[in-house]
């Protein structure tokens, strides 16, 4: 549940801030060197409005009236580092570098820029730079804290957590009721893996300033990562209603209207800050998104080009733009965006699928069958990767492989994407372990490997010891969730995973619940978690499939068509497993033609599909004409799966109904 809060909250424009404004310089401002400038008359009263501005937090605006009092009088020192600060709020490094060094020509002492300095230069990406900045022992006392706060974020950008957790504890000594403080905390507990401690550092933020932007945004992206998308928006669209023209704001409240599927509000956001920032590169990003989805290939490539190249390491670019290439049927430069994106994200299943797509495309069927070969080998392989799989496998002549693999689709048998996957043999596994018993990265291989060998009693022992180490962290309740679910400890797996869902409801924590509470009997539960993970996704694919299921379970036929035609739009026909709930539920309906249409799709997919072999049957059953290959497609289900009682009562149906038919019509 989001935190609620007041909509009547607001930042009022008093008078005392103004007064307060003409009497002190921006925060951090340092006295005037004395030579400098003092600042003339007009300068100073660019310089009063943009503390007024800064005061109400709109620093666009601030900056503005910055420029105006550092024109009226270029040599006013306070009016530069105002200016330095103004630029670092909005991201501008080296516009912040260029007006501290100018204050610094016109007489400011270097160390009580330092800070400063250090900011300007970590936002240009030169780390080591800051870090020489923020290291040195000269900084004054009052701006020690902001130099340890920004010295975290630089050791995360080179990569040192050590480093970062020590700076951070050092800002938190020096300058604790900073709420951006506690943002930047919250992002590093994340990062780190402590989801439940990220939570607690932002609540804190929230807590120390209710109408801090920055601490609002980030609020509503953990609400996203722990509850979904639609849990987010409250919390966007309340700091919206403070900073309505925040751009980093905009973007994470346009992605995630996107990823809702509310694409025209998407636009719209994304239109709003392309006239902020015209060069935005993630506005011109969203707005490609929404072409390529709409089929508009060449006007998503123009798009993307306006980005001018700046986003183009960030993975969902490379995948976006290997769907363009792949539409296009460009595969070879397809295959190479998708190879960029694997290498930054190797266990991303989607791209695999893709890359091997386009590589079976470009005629490369062998090295279709290499990269997907490890999921194909592992439980919760992806139907499609079966498919393509057993396609490749042919195209190569390895025929025998081929008919195992799509055997294996036939009947279903994808399993559940499992957390265990062993990467090494059991014994290396097991010293690793023992010398490092306390690193999460040497035990969950480990404890891969024991669930991989069926020692489940040792692997429940490990895994529960991981769990007690990392509270906050969801993948360790997972491990405990996935062998107590192997063990048939339904009760242990439930209370393993109500702790991950506390920390983050994500679609694996839903899966798995479903699973569990079903495998318990408890469907009604089953789809009240199920409902509610919909209700913060209602565009995620797999649990609108459950629920399409759990509706065909029930006979709503109605409903269960609605979400599967919905489903069958985004992707596409070739999901035998969706035709066939579409075949179901148009049976169940009475809309025959539907049902025999569909159905002849999904046969057409997985031909030697017991599931789809007998739903495609019963449809035909109710079209007279249709009988007898009723009657064939039904024995043929059951020849395939022979201890399905489903199967061959439908079967001894079916006959009984071809006899009646014909003897009516003898008659």
């Amino acid at each position: 549940m989001a935190i609620p809060f007041s909509r009547k909250l607001r930042l009022t424009s008093k008078p005392v801030l103004l007064a307060a404004a003409l009497s002190v310089a921006l925060t951090a401002v340092p006295t005037a060197i004395l030579g400098a400038s003092g600042g003339n008359a007009d300068a100073r009263e660019a310089f009063a409005r943009a503390a007024q501005f800064r005061a109400e937090r709109d620093v666009r605006s601030a900056r503005i009236a910055l420029l105006n009092a550092i024109k009226a009088d270029p040599e006013w020192i306070d009016a530069r580092v105002a200016q330095a600060e103004v630029l670092l709020k909005l991201g501008d490094g080296v516009g912040a570098e260029a007006e501290i060094d100018r204050a610094v020509q016109l007489g400011i002492d270097p160390a009580t820029v330092r800070h400063l300095y250090g900011h300007a230069y970590s936002l240009q990406g030169n780390a080591q730079k800051a870090r020489d900045e923020l290291l040195t022992n000269d900084i004054p006392q009052q701006y020690q804290g902001y130099a340890a706060r920004i010295m975290g974020k630089v050791a995360l950008q080179m990569g040192d957590e050590q480093l970062a957790g020590a700076a951070y504890n050092r800002a938190i000594e020096l300058d604790g009721k900073n709420p951006d403080l506690w943002v930047d905390i919250a992002r590093f507990r994340f990062r780190s893996g402590d989801q439940a401690g990220a939570t607690n550092a932002v609540d804190e933020a929230v807590k120390l300033d209710p109408v801090n932007v920055g601490a609002l945004q980030y609020r509503g992206e953990l609400m996203r990562f722990q509850f979904g998308l639609g849990a987010a928006l409250p919390w966007f669209e309340r700091a919206l209603e403070l900073d309505p023209n925040d751009i980093p704001l905009l973007s994470e409240y346009a992605a995630t209207l996107g990823d809702m599927g509310r694409m025209t509000d998407m636009l719209a956001v994304a239109r709003k800050i392309i006239a902020l920032d015209g060069k935005n590169p993630r506005a011109f990003f969203m707005q490609a998104v929404l072409a390529a989805r709409a089929g508009k290939y060449a006007l998503a490539r123009r798009l993307m080009q306006k980005t001018g190249g700046m986003i183009d390491n960030v993975p969902a670019v490379m995948l976006v733009q290997g769907i363009i290439e792949h539409a296009e049927g460009n595969h070879n430069a397809a295959a190479e965006q998708f190879q960029r994106l694997i290498a930054i994200q190797p266990n991303n299943r989607q791209a695999h699928n893709l890359l091997a797509r386009s590589l079976y495309l470009a005629g490369s069927a062998g090295d279709a069958v290499d990269i997907l070969i490890p999921q194909v080998n592992r439980s919760g392989a992806d139907p499609y990767a079966l498919w393509l799989v057993g396609r490749a496998l042919e195209d190569i002549g390895e025929r025998r492989q081929a008919a195992a693999v799509m055997n294996r689709a036939a009947v279903h048998d994808f399993g559940r994407e499992s957390a265990f996957m062993a990467t090494a043999p059991l014994n290396v596994l097991r010293a690793e372990a023992q010398r490092n018993p306390n690193d999460a990265r040497v035990v969950v291989p480990y404890i891969r490997a024991l669930y991989n060998a069926a020692d489940y009693d040792t692997a429940f022992a490990e895994a529960k010891r991981l769990q007690q180490g990392n509270r906050g962290a969801s993948a360790a309740h997972i491990l405990v969730a996935d062998v107590a679910t192997a063990m048939g400890n339904y009760d242990e797996a439930l209370d393993a995973l109500g702790q991950a869902r506390r920390i983050r409801f994500s679609e694996p924590v839903m899966l798995r619940l479903v699973e569990v509470l079903r495998a318990k009997g408890d469907m009604q539960k089953a789809g009240e978690d199920l409902a509610q993970y919909l209700s913060y996704n209602p565009g995620n694919i797999a649990g609108l499939r459950w629920m399409a299921y759990a509706h065909l379970e029930t006979g709503s036929w109605a409903v269960a068509a609605h979400i599967l035609e919905n489903l069958r739009q985004r992707i596409g026909d070739n999901d035998a497993l969706l035709m066939a709930g579409l075949t179901q539920a148009y049976t169940g309906l009475g809309e025959t033609e539907k049902a025999i249409a569909a159905g002849q799709i999904a046969y057409h997919v997985q031909p030697s599909s017991p599931v789809v072999t007998h739903l495609y049957g019963l449809a035909l059953l109710q079209d007279r004409d249709g009988q007898k290959k009723a009657v064939s497609l039904l024995k043929k289900a059951v020849e395939i799966q022979p201890d399905n009682m489903v199967y061959r009562k439908s079967l001894q149906s079916a006959r009984a109904k071809q006899r009646s038919s014909a003897v009516a019509g003898a008659d």
